[in-house]
C-alpha cells in the first residue's frame, strides 16, 4: 500500500504539470464549488481579474471549464458571466490513456465473477488498508504537533489524505463537538453513476472507516450523497467522548447511529 502511495504522489506531480500553473489550479479549485463570476473567482484565489480572464481562456479551450449564463452583478453595462467546471470528463494525456474502459472492465468483471456483495466486501476490504496507510500518516504529522486538537486533525484530513486522492472538500463547521465535512466532488465519478454499491458503499466505506478506526473519541455518519441525488456529499465528524474501542460499523445515508471510532492520541 505505501507503492501505491508513493504512485499518487507521482500522479499528482504529473497532473500539476500538465496544467503548468499554480493559477489555474487555484481557479479550478474555486470553481469545484460552485459557479462563479471572474470578479468572484478573483476573490477567492487573490488573482487579479485580467489573470483570471487570461487563464480562464486557457481553461475554456482545454475543455476543464465552460462559461454559462450571464448575470447581473448590479453595475452599468453588460451583465457578467458565469463559469463552471465543464461536466465531461477530459483526460490530459498523449498517446490516450484509457483507464475509465479499463475502470469499468475491471468492476463489471468483479460484480460478475463474485457477485454484488462479495465485491463490494472486497473493494471495502482494498479501501480500508489505503485509509488506514492514510491514517498513519496524519498520525505522524501530528507527533511532531506540540497540541492535537479536532482542528488540527481535520486539517490533515482534508489536505493530506483526500487531496491526495482527487477530492476537493472543506470543513464548513468546526467545533469541539462535531466538524461538517464537505465534499465539493467525486473522483470516480463516472464510474459511480453505473456501480455506486460497489464505489460508495464498498470502496469509499472501506476507506472511512480504515482512516477512522483506532483513532479516540471519533463517530462519523454520511449525510449527503451525490449518488442519491444530493448536490454534495457530507459527513459529520462527532467527538463522541467516553465510547468504547468497538468498531460499529453502520453507516448508511439513512442510518442515524453513525460508526463509533477512536481520534488519534
Amino acid at each position: 500500500m505505501e507503492d501505491f502511495l508513493l504512485m499518487l504522489e507521482e500522479v499528482l506531480i504529473d497532473a500539476g504539470k500538465a496544467l503548468s500553473n499554480k493559477s489555474r489550479y487555484d481557479i479550478l479549485t474555486a470553481l469545484s464549488k460552485g459557479k462563479r463570476t471572474i470578479i468572484q473567482i478573483a476573490k477567492e484565489t487573490g488573482l487579479s481579474q485580467m489573470t483570471v480572464r487570461f487563464h480562464l481562456k486557457t481553461l475554456i479551450e482545454a475543455g476543464l471549464v465552460k462559461k454559462s449564463s450571464a448575470c447581473r452583478t448590479g453595475g452599468a453595462g453588460r451583465p457578467g458571466a458565469f463559469y463552471e467546471l465543464s461536466k465531461s470528463l477530459t483526460m490530459i494525456s498523449f498517446p490516450p490513456r484509457q483507464y475509465m474502459l479499463l475502470s469499468y472492465i475491471l468492476l463489471t468483471a468483479l460484480k460478475e465473477s463474485l457477485g454484488e456483495l462479495q465485491a463490494r466486501t472486497v473493494l471495502y476490504d482494498f479501501g480500508k488498508r489505503l485509509g488506514q496507510s492514510f491514517r498513519i500518516e496524519i498520525e505522524k504529522t501530528l507527533m511532531n504537533e506540540n497540541e492535537q486538537t479536532a482542528e488540527k486533525f481535520v486539517h490533515c484530513l482534508v489536505n493530506l489524505c483526500f487531496k491526495k486522492i482527487g477530492i476537493i472538500a472543506e470543513a464548513l463547521k468546526n467545533s469541539d463537538k462535531e466538524v461538517l465535512i464537505r465534499f465539493y466532488n467525486c473522483p470516480f465519478e463516472e464510474v459511480t453513476r453505473s456501480y455506486a454499491g460497489l464505489v460508495c458503499e464498498g470502496f469509499e466505506n472501506g476507506l472511512y472507516d480504515g482512516l477512522y478506526t483506532g483513532c479516540r473519541n471519533l463517530t462519523w455518519k454520511k449525510t449527503k450523497s451525490m449518488a442519491k441525488g444530493d448536490e454534495h456529499c457530507e459527513h459529520i465528524l462527532f467527538l463522541a467522548f467516553g465510547v468504547n474501542k468497538k468498531t460499529l460499523h453502520e453507516n448508511n445515508i439513512n442510518n442515524q447511529k453513525g460508526v463509533k471510532f477512536l481520534m488519534p492520541r
